[in-house]
């Protein structure tokens, strides 16, 4: 049987391979009355594929007769994503790694999965290539989801905030809306206070056997209680400086409406949010 991977109609120029159908494509085909030109292939959930979606086209296969070929329809999705309080998102989409797989010592694994309508994809693709964004956005996923869930059994504060010193990404080959895997690898964890905890780690995205990207991160997990306080006092000195330095502009000579010119919104400054 000749394996074809069905992927989300955002990929469009991707799918435009013969080994490749675009969701809607299939979808057509699977309602027609005779889906013979179906039979004898392998077809395999690929990415931005969402659950209903994967359900939908597999219920009609089924209702085909199509068993033998949508057999391994969910071999690429045998893991569950990861609970989404685990990487501070709140939209079940915008999650983009399964539950990490500990290989080892400070190592984990996650499969990298793309919802068609994630936040990163909605207004940003050019091209074939998963962009840059979405690698770096796992990457960081990757070390929260890690981090709540691995490495913070003897600090367990009522609510954890999470502050990056450095993230650092190299990017090394394009990533294509394929299978993939973000790995984690612990450098360092150092409990530096009783209300602190510091990590460094090492993050690989990897496709086809290929590093696609790597990141370096270094970030603090305060006691949520411990660092409210001192972020509240940097905010209200952040909004004096800024209506310091609004008060230190000198006044417009004239108006934009005396010169008979349009005015632009981006000319315009408020000092409260205008009705």
């Amino acid at each position: 049987m000749q394996t074809y991977i069905v992927v989300a109609d955002a990929f469009t120029r991707f799918a435009d391979k013969p080994t490749l159908w675009r969701y809607s494509d299939m979808l057509s085909a699977l309602r027609q009355a005779h889906a013979s030109d179906l039979r004898g292939k392998r077809f395999v959930a690929g990415q931005g594929v969402d659950d209903l979606q994967m359900d939908h086209l597999y219920c009609l296969a089924l209702s085909k007769g199509l068993d033998a070929e949508f057999k391994h329809w969910r071999q690429w999705r045998g893991r569950p994503m990861v609970d989404m309080a685990a990487c501070h998102k709140h939209r079940a989409e915008n999650v983009l790694i399964t539950e990490p797989l500990c290989l080892e010592t400070d190592t984990f694994v996650s499969d990298l999965v793309l919802h068609a309508r994630n936040e990163l994809m909605q207004d940003h693709l050019t091209g074939e290539h998963i962009q840059g964004m979405v690698l770096a956005e796992a990457c960081r996923q990757m070390f929260l989801a890690v981090t709540e869930l691995h490495c913070l059994r003897d600090f367990s504060p009522g609510k954890r905030y999470f502050v990056i010193n450095e993230m650092a990404i190299r990017y090394l080959a394009f990533a294509f809306p394929l299978p993939a895997q973000v790995r984690y690898r612990q450098l360092s964890l150092r409990k530096e206070r009783a209300d602190r905890q510091a990590i460094e780690a090492d993050i690989e995205v990897i496709q086809c056997d290929r590093v696609a990207a790597s990141m370096r991160v270094a970030f603090v997990v305060f006691d949520a209680a411990a660092i409210g306080a001192r972020e509240a006092q940097l905010a209200r000195v952040a909004v004096e400086q800024c209506l310091s330095q609004l008060g230190q502009q000198p006044e417009a000579t004239e108006a934009p409406e005396a010169t008979g010119q349009e005015v632009s919104p981006a000319r315009c400054h408020f000092t409260h949010q205008p009705a």
